[in-house]
């Protein structure tokens, strides 16, 4: 994990994430937002593991990106159960911070996605099979260092057939 970043797009050198947010979970609450009509918020201060499998598909809603605001999204179950989509949407006018950057796939490989100025969703499909980049146990930190927009770190636990040449699903910043 870094201490420190400069973010090329501002040239801001900024000192240390939130004080023990990235890399550790000490102190999270665990949570199970309930998925109703396929729709959930997702928890401030929490481990997030709302059912998600990839048969439906799901929005998962952001909380108000305030400064020291952080969360985690766990994949608990497998989402290779179907292509549908599961949407991570900023609240309000909040934003993906510029430059974050996520895994991918493309042709089979893993690859990465990174966020322009005024991104408000992530967004990832599977695929209906056993080789999804995302799978059960893979989790996505959320910061908030400044006001209105989100850092993400992604820690993946690729499903059991990811090999050489067969990675699939994409985790793509949009607007």
């Amino acid at each position: 994990m870094r201490s420190d970043k400069q973010n090329k797009n501002s040239g801001r050198y900024e000192v240390a994430h939130v004080e023990g947010s990235i890399g550790s979970y000490h102190g999270l609450s665990v949570e199970a937002p309930t998925v109703s009509s396929n729709a959930c918020t997702l928890v401030q201060g929490g481990i997030n593991s709302p059912t998600y499998t990839g048969a439906a598909a799901v929005t998962a809603t952001m909380p108000a990106a305030e400064v020291g605001s952080k969360l985690v999204f766990n994949f608990t179950d497998d989402p290779r159960g179907g292509t549908a989509v599961l949407t991570f949407n900023c609240a309000g006018s909040d934003v993906w911070e510029t430059g974050s950057v996520v895994p991918t796939t493309s042709s089979n490989k893993i690859t990465y996605d990174v966020s322009a100025a005024d991104e408000t969703n992530l967004v990832f499909t599977p695929t209906n099979d056993s080789v999804n980049l995302y799978g059960m146990g893979s989790t996505i930190e959320f910061v908030c260092e400044t006001k209105g927009q989100w850092y993400i770190n992604v820690k993946l636990q690729c499903d059991v057939g990811v090999t050489n040449g067969a990675a699939t699903g994409t985790m793509l910043f949009a607007s």
